[in-house]
């Protein structure tokens, strides 16, 4: 067997690697979009019958927030896990957005067979959450819709994921009050007690716990109400070292962020908010506070970090403190 032949055949399959790392979610090892949506269409032109599961995590923007991402990620893993469970050879399995999954079973006709792998999938999801969970509110809302005439990935998957949505919309009527005006037309016709219901939050004690960008969003939305007001406002950079001005290993970091995250939720008022700003740092908006009362707010956080780690706490914490200007008063930093 000469080189060039052997060349050819490493270039084969460096090749074929590639197309099926272009064909997967990284974080999953799943299908990706893409790939699933091109995977069942091929199914559709070749097989009869047929049904899809659009499925996506409950609340997991809040569990991200409130947890962290390596969290998070974590949970998207044991996700495709479960689900990987009930599937069968033949069928495909992909993750199509950032918590939602697919699931087509080819050949399915059975409504009463798919309602019981829907009741399957979800007590599985309950065993996780009852064993493994570590007290995580993980759950999953499923969508389903069976094969019509003419159909592609694209309006099957349509109809399966309106179910989604209208699983979502009877979780949330479940779990709040019983308003009288509740939707009357999917998407279409919702009254105003539906619309305050869903804007409104179920308030729960100490700060308000947001994503970034929606920190973000905020943070300009208090600086235009400054315009107006003369009610103060700080923010406070709060960030974890090794204690020589360096971010920790990997292996202290998490612990650590995870208990400074529980006390700067604990430490400050349902008025004033926070966010993970990075994975060594949180950055916290305190309202009705000036500079001299938001370093104040900031110690009182470094003492109960300190008191929780015990004497290796010390000095692991820094923080720096600035007011809020109204908007349009202060010069952009460069």
């Amino acid at each position: 067997m000469d080189a060039t032949y052997l060349d050819l055949e490493k270039l084969r399959e460096e090749n074929q690697r590639l197309d099926q790392e272009a064909r997967r979610d990284s974080l999953t090892g799943l299908l990706n979009r893409g790939a699933t949506e091109a995977q069942v269409d091929e199914l559709l032109s070749e097989t009869e019958g047929g049904a899809i599961l659009v499925s996506d995590l409950d609340d997991f923007k809040g569990i991200n927030d409130r947890y962290g991402h390596i969290v998070g990620d974590q949970l998207l893993q044991k996700t495709a896990q479960l689900l990987g469970y009930m599937t069968r050879r033949g069928d495909v399995l992909g993750r199509v957005g950032g918590d939602e999954f697919v699931i087509f079973f080819p050949g399915f006709r059975s409504p009463a067979a798919l309602e019981e792998r829907c009741r399957m999938i979800q007590r599985r999801f309950e065993e996780f959450r009852e064993t493994e969970g570590r007290g995580l509110p993980l759950s999953i809302t499923i969508g389903s819709a069976f094969r019509e005439e003419g159909d592609t990935y694209r309006t099957l998957f349509d109809r399966g994921d309106r179910r989604l949505l209208e699983g979502k919309q009877a979780k949330r009527r479940r779990g709040g009050s019983a308003a009288r005006g509740m939707v009357r037309h999917f998407g279409v016709d919702c009254d105003v007690r539906e619309i305050r219901r869903e804007l409104m939050e179920q308030l729960t004690p100490g700060a308000y716990c947001q994503d970034y960008e929606t920190f973000k969003s905020i943070y300009r939305f208090v600086e235009r109400i400054m315009r107006r007001s003369a009610r103060p406002a700080c923010t406070i950079l709060m960030t974890l070292t090794d204690g020589q001005g360096r971010f920790p290993e990997l292996q202290d970091r998490e612990p650590r962020m995870a208990l400074l995250g529980d006390l700067v939720q604990r430490s400050l008022r349902s008025g004033d908010m926070y966010t993970r700003y990075s994975s060594c740092q949180y950055l916290l908006l305190v309202v009705d506070a000036d500079e001299r009362q938001a370093d104040r707010i900031a110690g009182r956080i470094c003492t109960a970090f300190d008191d929780s780690i015990g004497a290796q706490g010390r000095h692991l914490l820094v923080h720096y403190c600035y007011p809020l200007k109204p908007a349009g008063t202060e010069e952009p930093l460069d």
